[in-house]
């Protein structure tokens, strides 16, 4: 039977790349977002090579998948109706270029072709495969399907370097036979270190995450003054450098002036005779619920680390719970052990915490 698993991991890339495009430019028309003008910019290629890639995919098919499906069933009005969506996503994908050019002035309309675009697209790619998948397992063999790739390939060249990377991160199940290949192997092993950096340019918090926890902490204090209080203290990043004994300075970057989901913000700690500097992004920015962030996966630091405060009221003040979780390689995790800092790391919040609890315990009014 002909392998499709190439062609559904195409889907899967698509309608994951339009459901986090969709949910950055609510955001972003929203204002619960406010991307700065390097993120913008990250953002702009990034889609415009994704609409590359589906604009590819599109002609794929109109010039190659469907001439070779009539040649097996005969003329289709399904197949005519599918080819007659393309005509109808296509400017959205034009509009969505448009409205990235123009900044935080685009927000509206990008806001509104994005969701259009991935509300279309959603049962579009369902249709194509409730009737391209079965007339391919029927009627074509799998060396006529390898010929019609090899043709596509050779009138349509993609740039693998995004391609790969971009198509087989969608779904590791769809992309597990793809990648019995040694030549995409290798590709994706080249490749995904560079495309993880731009995906977090792009989309910051929205960027998939790291899944496998090496490390965590926690620490947690009470402290006498109402919840909205203590969330501006801690989501004030620039103030973390007077508390923490590790983290000595923290500032805002990328235009971002406080705390919003997506912000960005530089953080230099220090640990024994180690000083680093750290690229950081808000993930959850809830006044008086939580606060977090994130640093991003950079080179030379191959680990990512979540901390995150959340705040309760109880009687007499707020409790404030903070933890970390520290996503990491094996060099890293060892670096961490032999200094002693996963030992020391628990510690270092409670004294954090601590120090939060004096300084808004003197210069906050009770319950404010």
């Amino acid at each position: 039977m002909t392998d499709q698993s190439g062609y559904l991991l195409m889907h899967a890339a698509i309608r994951v790349e339009l459901d986090r495009l969709a949910t950055f430019a609510q955001d972003f028309a929203a204002g619960r977002r406010r991307p700065g003008p390097r993120q913008l910019t990250a953002l702009r290629a990034h889609i415009g090579d994704v609409i590359d890639m589906i604009h590819h995919h599109h002609v794929g098919e109109d010039r190659f998948l469907w001439p070779m499906l009539r040649e097996a069933v005969g003329p289709s009005a399904e197949l005519d109706a599918l080819s007659d969506d393309h005509d109808e996503l296509d400017p959205l994908m034009d509009t969505i270029r448009a409205a990235l050019q123009e900044g935080p002035g685009g927000a509206a309309d990008l806001a509104d072709a994005a969701v259009r675009l991935r509300d279309l697209m959603t049962p579009h790619l369902a249709e194509e495969e409730a009737v391209v998948v079965p007339i391919v397992a029927e009627r074509i063999s799998p060396k006529r399907h390898a010929a019609m790739e090899k043709a596509m390939r050779k009138a349509l060249p993609i740039r693998m370097g995004f391609a790969v990377p971009w198509v087989m991160t969608a779904d590791a199940e769809l992309a597990r036979p793809v990648l019995r290949s040694a030549p995409l192997r290798m590709i994706l092993r080249l490749t995904r270190g560079r495309y993880t950096r731009r995906l977090q340019d792009a989309y910051g918090d929205l960027a998939p995450a790291n899944p496998d926890i090496a490390l965590t902490a926690r620490a947690e204090v009470v402290i006498p003054v109402g919840p909205e209080a203590v969330y501006a203290a801690i989501s004030d990043v620039t103030r973390m450098g007077r508390w923490s004994p590790e983290c000595y300075r923290s500032e805002w970057d990328d235009a971002a002036t406080g705390p919003a989901i997506g912000a960005r913000f530089s953080g230099s700690s220090r640990h024994g005779i180690a000083r680093w500097t750290r690229e950081c992004v808000v993930t959850t920015a809830k006044p008086g619920e939580e606060f977090a962030f994130r640093t991003l996966w950079r080179a030379p630091f191959f680990d990512s680390t979540t901390w995150r405060f959340q705040l309760s009221p109880v009687p007499g003040g707020t409790r404030l719970v903070q933890t970390m979780a520290l996503s990491a390689g094996r060099g890293m995790l060892l670096y961490e052990r032999v200094t002693g800092r996963d030992r020391s790391m628990p510690k270092a919040m409670a004294t954090t915490l601590d120090s939060i609890r004096a300084d808004l315990s003197t210069h906050s009014p009770a319950g404010v």
